[in-house]
């Protein structure tokens, strides 16, 4: 992308702050931001909207690293589950949020993910009992390699857009174009 991707301008705040907003409207406990390369700008972010951040320091290893930095953050306190969000998709809704919960809290699923036309993917809700799992990831891959293994339990939210973030300056500005930013 060349710039980091959560601190471009997505209408009168930053797509971090889009995603900030989304998370803080649900009922949850704690909102942990896993940062790596811009943490200091992310913790000024951070401040002003009173959420946890914490730098992970093999950030370049990959997000499936970043994600198991943040679970053994919280397996001091573990949570019954986590929701799990990527800092590049500010066109997710709080709605599609309220509606995995609802569908995690409703169901007996280990993962409730995401069910776009194309494909399931992020944002997903983690039960606890996989955090063991979630902490050993590493490298590039992330947490989507769990759906597929023996004796999980998958449910998914269906929301009616294609799956879109912000991976190239052309993506950002075809997205901003089409929600009129």
């Amino acid at each position: 992308m060349g710039t980091p991707k959560m601190l471009l301008p997505w209408g009168d705040s930053t797509v971090l702050e889009c995603i900030i907003k989304k998370a803080k409207a649900l009922v949850c406990k704690h909102i942990v931001l896993i940062s790596g390369a811009e943490h200091i700008s992310l913790e000024k972010i951070t401040q002003r909207h009173a959420i946890q951040i914490t730098q992970n320091p093999e950030w370049e290893r990959g997000m499936g690293n970043s994600l198991a930095f943040g679970i053994k953050t919280l397996m001091n306190r573990p949570p019954k589950g986590v929701l799990v969000l990527l800092a590049d998709m500010p066109i997710i809704t709080a709605d599609n949020l309220k509606g995995l919960i609802e569908t995690f809290v409703s169901s007996e699923a280990d993962i409730v993910c995401t069910q776009y036309p194309d494909l399931q993917g992020v944002p997903a809700i983690f039960k606890d009992s996989l955090f063991e799992k979630l902490s050993q990831l590493d490298g590039d891959l992330g947490a989507k390699q769990l759906f597929k293994l023996e004796g999980i339990r998958l449910a998914s939210h269906s929301v009616q857009k294609d799956y879109e973030d912000l991976d190239t300056p052309e993506a950002y500005q075809k997205l901003k174009n089409k929600y009129g930013l």
